[in-house]
């Protein structure tokens, strides 16, 4: 990371491979594709991609179980083509962040086809293997545990039985998956997302978890967040650093800020994913606004801010209003783009792209939809009661193939180009905001003067040096703007005596105005 423009300035954009954009017409996104649109990512504004595995896979659970750590899947193109995505991202001042699974390894993978056909082998103490286990559960749903095959030992899986955990107090481990980040270092990335990071089994296999309570989620007290975690991660942060500037950051299974907080510390991760701000599941502004201000009180440096991602359903399907609701789209974004923090735009959110719904078991993709389904049929369920108990576990929504032209889109899909027509469509909304963003150091790495809600209306001001902007932005029926006729230059929005709902107005700020 050599470009004086820090991560701390940039947006960020992220990239779910598969369904991005397809190079070479086969149904699926390549690195071709992408290469494809780095120009039009470049207008957009971004100045970062996260994208998601590209590696190797048999594909049980969307490219999340790697078969190869330091390879690339011939479905998403070549080694070379990767380093080219790098030179040419690199071309356009945007850096590339590249997601690694280091929870588990697929059970296709050479670690693990070796521990199951050599009992002597060293890869055996990569993985857990017991014949008598405890009744840890997955994620997924089900057991923890899948008998061997051919053994009489069961081997541990905190998701699916093809993706096998490693065993992290063997230092064996440790030294292999350090030389995985050499590798993707040399060839010149500029960080690393860190998947699950949390759910390291660092300190072995303990005891029974507490029986869960009729219609309560099995308990995780003992299997994530062990003691060990932190310690681990602080290596693996200093093994890269030693090497350079690189944006670290970790995605914490949880949506609780303590359970976050503890991985962004100095010497551990830069930023971790607020799953407490982003993964609300209904627009709730005093909500947000509470977790603004915990991110302020609790956390070691910048949260992160988003609303949609691969894992969940897009911002616009949860917090709108109506089917599509702009208006509520536009209005989240802006308070994206002004608050304080590192922003990630999960690619589709600049047109609007609502959520993919699945009508039948057929059009399912995601494992841990399929996994649900399959247990509610074992446990009596017909197939239509267990396709709907299903689907809230789905994360097919999200997914979708993102259209660029009329002719890659239905009749009446949203895509690119025809949202691209109209001075006032959501992708010119989000160009604007993120000009300004990106042309305002007070947004990028100022602190806020005062932060503040009225009503539904959010108000803050954000300052840096000498400059210093207010953000008005109200989500509920019409709020006063004290600030009305002060003189102060408007940036976006319009200067009204009553903002209106999902209105915003962001202004600059005097300096004799500053002070008020």
């Amino acid at each position: 990371m050599n470009n004086p423009k820090t991560w701390q300035e940039r947006i960020f954009y992220q990239v779910y491979l598969p369904s991005f954009c397809d190079g070479n017409a086969d149904g699926l996104g390549d690195f071709q594709g992408l290469i494809s649109k780095l120009d039009y990512l470049a207008e957009l504004g971004i100045g970062g991609i996260w994208v998601t595995p590209f590696y190797p896979s048999p594909l049980k659970d969307n490219g999340y179980d790697i078969s190869d750590h330091c390879a690339v899947d011939p479905r998403f193109g070549t080694l070379a083509l990767f380093d080219e995505l790098i030179t040419v991202c690199h071309q356009r001042d945007i850096l590339l962040v590249i997601d690694v699974v280091i929870n588990h390894v697929s059970d296709q993978h050479q670690w693990f086809k070796s521990a199951l056909s050599l009992p002597d082998s060293l890869f055996r103490d990569f993985f857990f293997f017991r014949e008598k286990t405890n009744n840890w559960t997955s994620f997924f749903g089900g057991s923890a545990w899948t008998q061997e095959p051919g053994g009489t030992a069961s081997y541990y899986h905190k998701f699916s039985p093809q993706q096998v955990c490693l065993n992290w107090s063997n230092p064996a481990v440790e030294h292999e998956i350090k030389k995985i980040f050499d590798f993707w270092i040399a060839r010149g990335v500029d960080g690393f997302r860190f998947d699950v990071i949390n759910f390291l089994t660092t300190d072995g296999i303990g005891d029974d978890h507490p029986p869960a309570t009729a219609g309560t989620e099995p308990p995780h007290d003992k299997d994530i967040n062990q003691p060990g975690v932190t310690n681990v991660v602080k290596r693996l942060c200093r093994h890269i650093r030693a090497q350079g500037e690189f944006l670290l950051i970790g995605e914490v299974g949880s949506d609780r800020l303590p359970v976050m907080s503890p991985y962004q510390e100095a010497g551990l991760l830069d930023v971790v994913f607020n799953f407490n701000l982003g993964s609300q599941k209904h627009f709730d502004i005093s909500a947000i606004f509470g977790e603004m201000q915990a991110m302020e009180t609790t956390l070691y440096g910048l949260p992160t801010l988003f609303f949609s991602s691969h894992d969940m359903s897009r911002m616009i399907s949860r917090f709108g209003e109506a089917s599509r609701d702009i208006s509520r789209a536009v209005a989240v974004f802006a308070l994206q783009m002004t608050a304080r923090g590192l922003p990630f735009i999960f690619q589709g959110e600049e047109i609007g792209m609502t959520d993919f719904v699945p009508q039948n078991l057929q059009q399912m993709q995601d494992v841990q939809g399929i996994t649900h389904y399959h247990t509610a049929i074992s446990q009596g369920m017909n197939e239509k009661q267990a396709f709907t108990y299903a689907l809230p576990f789905c994360r097919d929504a999200s997914r979708a193939a993102v259209p660029w032209t009329p002719a890659d889109a239905g009749e009446d899909q949203i895509n690119v180009e025809s949202e691209s027509k109209y001075s006032q469509s959501i992708i010119a909304n989000y160009k604007q905001l993120i000009h300004i963003r990106n042309t305002h150091p007070a947004l990028q790495q100022g602190r806020y003067q005062h932060l503040r809600l009225l009503k539904q209306c959010l108000i803050f001001r954000r300052h840096l040096a000498a400059e210093c902007l207010e953000v008005m932005i109200n989500f509920g029926p019409p709020v006063a703007n004290d600030g009305f006729g002060d003189g102060n230059a408007v940036l976006f929005g319009a200067d009204e005596p009553l903002l209106k709902k999902n209105q915003i107005l962001i202004k600059k700020v005097t300096h004799e105005n500053a002070q008020k």
